[in-house]
This record gives structure tokens, C-alpha cells and sequence, in this order.
């Protein structure tokens, strides 16, 4: 196989160095740094000319016009609000609510500006965010990434506004921090359509944890296969009458038995060719990672739906898995449930909870990748942010977001909340939870997870912190470059058969993987049959072509 993508990626670099280079005439003070990344791009000529409220000459005027760069510096006279569509279930206690009346006083202060969040909640959340897109509403900074949310395909619809002339002017931290090389990848046809995530050291490699003491105590020494998953859970059944080995709800974007599965007992590989949350599509291996099929269709697909179904009677999950709603975090600490799936950064969210929360647990963790010794290293749009196409003040949130990823002050209060409310620092130097915290009114969260940056993080003394240094250890030598650099998918031929195959994905593999449709041979049958009747063949043909196209050049 001809890997030849490193070319491209290279190619593409020095377009995006030219396109830079060529609109440059001058660079503003705001981003003038020896570690710059190139010259600052000029106002284009129509906006030369452009005058402020108080009558002075605009060096540039942005997009909206209500930002104008002038002496070098962003003119803020206007009083403007930045909107932010934000994922995710809110704060219960409306903490969110008490840090954003703190943080639009800074704003108010520094920028002139307010922020005002939207989020959108994790129950279908797939349909609520593509509602927002194509409703109009001018959101400024919208979180999105380009694994689950569809970046590119969103792109490719002009969803998103072209950052690249602003950027220096009103994020010059951000300019300054990052390489050519990183914004080729978070480049569409020549437009920066998204922030990259690359201050954060992260691998995406999903997780069962487990109570290890249980593990011990069932005479399993560690849980690393689907087999002694099998008997852990086995065990649980056996000997802890009040818990569930995996108590969870099903719902159709439950895809964690069969992630389990491909990595374990496939060479797949999740890359451009997947195709939503349940993936009935992948990439062949990470050898041969220009060349798409379906696991659905590998013989080993009916062996996983014929297990799970025994899994199923069992009783390793609810009866009622498909319609239950359940907190298995919660349940996991408390003793309800014998597994939590997660990746690998909420596996460690679970140590701060246990030293936070008092619990008197030994967790572990069963690491898909581990069989394998690979997991492919997050893309810089994994987490990422844009500006809507229909943003009304573009200018002030780049401004803003510039602030949320490198102001000390502004990362920790966006970041943890309150100092004082929600956390405080104690005598050794560790961000603990103040004096009279109320976990009902004072949970807070920020989950705009592209702003997060190492050199800022406020450290929690965690007495488990070895357990987590363990696992970085463990986990950092699988990291395998991400090979399909920034190929992008054109969808555009085919949207119906993209949105058939999610269709028939979220229908039949939720209840397969957890044993509840009916006779597996039958319902992988008509898994199949879906999939066929999408168009998976057409798909398919269509995005190895361009991949081919793309690889070969």
C-alpha cells in the first residue's frame, strides 16, 4: 500500500503558509511575538477605509465591523454579547448561572463584551444540534469536533465562519501558540473553520473500569479480555445480590459491546470511514487504513451478536436495559454496578471522586486497546470550537476564547468555577472544595473541552494520583500517529446514504450488542438487510475512491 498521506499534509501546510502569506502586508502589535507563525494578514481593501465611532481610521474592520483594529489595538467601544452553544446536561444547581455573572464582570471590564450559553443536552443531542445549526440563530462559538459531531461534513454546508484573516488580530495567543502544521488540520478548502485542541495530552482509549477488590475477591487477578469480563461478571451475580454487573441503559447511541468487540477480536480501525456512533462502517486496520468495510459483515459479527445475547440472558445487565434510565457513574461507586464504561479521561475523573466523595473502593480498568498495544493518537479537532457562519460578533468571542485557553484567571474561573464557591487552594498548594461546598448547588462544569491547557491546570491532591500516573504510563506508548492526516470527506454525493446507514446503525446495534433482538442469526440478517437497502455498497465504493484519490497524489 502507497502511504503517501505525509505529502499531502505537507502540501497542504504550504498552501496554507502561501494563502497567509499572499493577503499579508503587515502584522498587528496585538500578535507581534518572536514565536509567531507568520504575518498577520491586512485588511482587505474594501475595509481599509473603515471608520470608528469616534472617527478614527480603522486598520481593520473585522468581519461584523463592530471590532475595528485601531493603533494596533481591537477598538471595544461597542457593547456587544457573545452567544456560546455549548454540550451537555447543565448544572443541576445552577452554579453555571453563579460563575457567568463572575465571569461577565471580567468581560465586561476587559472586552466591553458579556458571554451568553446555551446548551444543549445529552438527550439526543445528535437532532437538537444539527436543529441549531440550520436554525439561523447567530451563535458566536459553537463547540464541535470532527469525530462525532460531523466538523467537516458541517464545513463542507458554509456552517462555519472562516477564522484565518481574524485570528491574528483578535486571538493572538492562540496565533502565536500554534504551529502551521496544526492549523493545516483544522483547515477546509482553504478556510480555518475550527480552534484546535493541543494544549491538552490526551489518547482516547475506551474503558470498562471494575472494582478491583471484587475482581480479587472472585479469584480473578485482572480483568484484561472478554473473557474474564465474562467471569468477573459471572462472580457478581454469584456473590453481591443488590448489584447489577453492568447496570446501564440502553439507548441508540449505545455502541460500548461492540467497540469492546472490534478491538478485541478485529483488526478494524475507527477512521473517515466510520459512520456515526454505532459504526457500521470502519477502516480494515491501521495498515491498511485507505480501505473501508463493514464489521457487520465480517462472519465474526454473528459470533458478537450470538454472545451478547447469552451475555443478555445471564442477566449481566437490566432485563429492562433498552428503556432504563440509569446514573451508572453513580451506581458504579456506590455498589449497584460492577462496570462503568467510559474513556480513559473519565476513568480518571473517578479517582477525584472517590477521594472527594469518601468512598472505600479499589477500581481497575479493562482497556480495549490493550490486546492490540495501539490506540491512534486524538485528532487537534477532536475537541474543537468554531464560529457559526451566522455569528454577529466574531471578532469579540476570538477575543474571549483567546482569554478562556491562556488568562490564568479567566481559565481557572471558566475552568473550576468560583474560587472561594466552588474551590479554593489549601495550604499544600491543591485545589480542594471549600468550607461549606454543597455538591447539590455547587457541582459545576465547563464543557467547552477544547479551552483546556496543561500549563494552567490547578492540581487536586488525590492520594490514588499514582494510580493515574500508572495509567498514563501504561497508555502513552500505544499512541499511534493519526494516518489520515487532514483528509476530508466529501459528502456531498452522498448525504442519503450517510444518513440511511446511521439510521440503520442506531436502530439494530443497541439491541444486538445487548442481546435484545430477538434471534441473532435473524437480527443480523436484517442488520444486514438495512444496510444493504442504505446503500453501504455505494458508500463504501465512494469513500475508498476518494481516499485512493487522496492517498495517491
Amino acid at each position: 500500500m502507497k502511504k503517501k498521506w505525509h505529502k499531502v499534509r505537507t502540501l497542504v501546510l504550504l498552501v496554507v503558509i502561501a494563502c497567509m502569506c499572499l493577503s499579508a502586508c503587515g502584522k498587528p502589535s496585538a500578535a507581534n511575538s518572536s514565536e509567531g507563525n507568520g504575518t498577520a494578514p491586512a485588511a482587505n481593501a474594501q475595509n481599509a477605509s473603515g471608520q470608528t465611532a469616534s472617527g478614527a481610521e480603522a486598520e481593520y474592520t473585522g468581519v461584523s465591523g463592530n471590532t475595528p483594529i485601531v493603533n494596533g489595538k481591537p477598538d471595544t467601544s461597542k457593547f456587544v454579547t457573545v452567544k456560546m452553544l455549548m454540550l451537555g446536561d447543565p448544572p443541576a444547581g445552577g452554579a453555571d448561572k453563579v460563575v457567568y455573572a463572575e465571569l461577565n464582570k471580567i468581560l465586561k471590564e476587559r472586552m466591553n463584551a458579556e458571554l451568553e450559553v446555551t446548551w444543549i443536552e445529552w438527550n439526543n443531542y445528535e437532532t437538537k444540534y444539527q436543529m441549531e445549526l440550520v436554525s439561523g440563530t447567530p451563535y458566536d462559538l459553537i463547540f464541535t469536533t470532527s469525530t462525532w459531531l460531523n466538523l467537516w461534513g458541517h464545513a463542507e454546508k458554509d456552517a462555519f465562519m472562516d477564522m484565518k484573516e481574524m485570528i491574528p488580530y483578535y486571538a493572538p495567543q492562540i496565533y502565536a501558540d500554534t504551529t502551521e502544521a496544526e492549523w493545516a488540520g483544522c483547515t477546509y478548502k482553504g478556510e480555518i473553520v475550527a480552534l484546535p485542541e493541543h494544549r491538552k495530552w490526551q489518547l482516547s482509549t475506551p474503558v470498562f473500569a471494575y472494582r478491583a477488590d471484587w475482581a480479587k475477591e472472585f479469584g480473578i487477578e485482572k480483568v484484561d479480555s472478554m473473557e474474564t469480563l465474562a467471569k468477573y461478571c459471572e462472580g457478581i451475580i454469584a456473590n453481591k445480590a443488590d448489584c447489577i454487573p453492568y447496570n446501564v441503559g440502553g439507548g441508540v447511541n449505545s455502541n460500548e459491546l461492540y467497540s469492546m468487540w472490534l478491538r478485541q477480536n478485529t483488526d478494524f480501525v475507527l477512521g473517515p470511514g466510520s459512520v456515526g456512533m454505532s459504526c457500521p462502517t470502519a477502516n480494515v486496520s491501521y495498515d491498511d487504513c485507505w480501505s473501508v468495510a463493514s464489521p457487520v459483515f465480517d462472519e465474526k459479527f454473528l459470533e458478537f451478536a450470538n454472545l451478547m445475547k447469552e451475555w443478555g440472558d445471564k442477566g449481566f445487565w437490566p432485563e429492562d436495559v433498552m428503556s432504563a434510565t440509569v446514573q451508572t457513574e453513580d451506581f458504579f461507586l456506590a455498589g449497584k454496578s460492577g462496570l462503568f464504561n467510559c474513556n480513559v479521561s473519565n476513568y480518571f475523573s473517578l479517582f477525584g471522586r472517590i477521594n472527594n466523595e469518601g468512598f472505600d473502593i479499589d477500581i481497575d480498568a479493562f482497556f480495549f486497546d490493550e490486546k492490540r498495544g495501539f490506540a491512534i493518537s486524538d485528532v487537534m479537532t477532536q475537541d474543537s470550537c468554531s464560529i457559526s457562519a451566522n455569528a454577529q460578533n466574531p471578532e469579540r468571542a476570538l477575543m474571549m476564547y483567546d482569554l478562556f485557553q491562556y488568562d490564568p484567571d479567566i481559565y481557572h474561573l471558566t475552568q473550576y468555577g468560583v474560587k472561594g464557591v466552588h474551590w479554593t487552594i489549601d495550604e499544600e498548594g491543591y485545589r480542594v472544595r471549600p468550607e461549606g461546598y454543597n455538591q447539590e448547588t455547587d457541582s459545576y462544569s465547563w464543557n467547552m473541552w477544547s479551552t483546556r491547557n496543561d500549563a494552567l491546570e490547578l492540581a487536586e491532591f488525590n492520594p490514588l494520583q499514582g494510580d493515574v500516573d500508572a495509567v498514563v504510563a501504561k497508555i502513552k506508548p500505544w499512541s499511534k500517529m493519526n494516518p489520515w492526516g487532514s483528509f476530508i470527506l466529501d459528502t456531498s454525493n452522498i448525504d442519503p446514504q450517510i444518513a440511511a446507514i446511521n439510521e440503520a446503525g442506531s436502530t439494530w446495534l443497541p439491541a444486538i450488542q445487548f442481546g435484545k433482538a430477538g434471534d441473532p442469526a435473524q437480527a443480523v440478517e436484517k442488520y444486514r438487510q438495512a444496510l444493504t437497502n442504505a446503500g453501504i455498497e455505494s458508500y463504501i465504493t465512494e469513500v475508498e475512491r476518494q481516499m485512493q484519490e487522496y492517498n495517491n497524489q
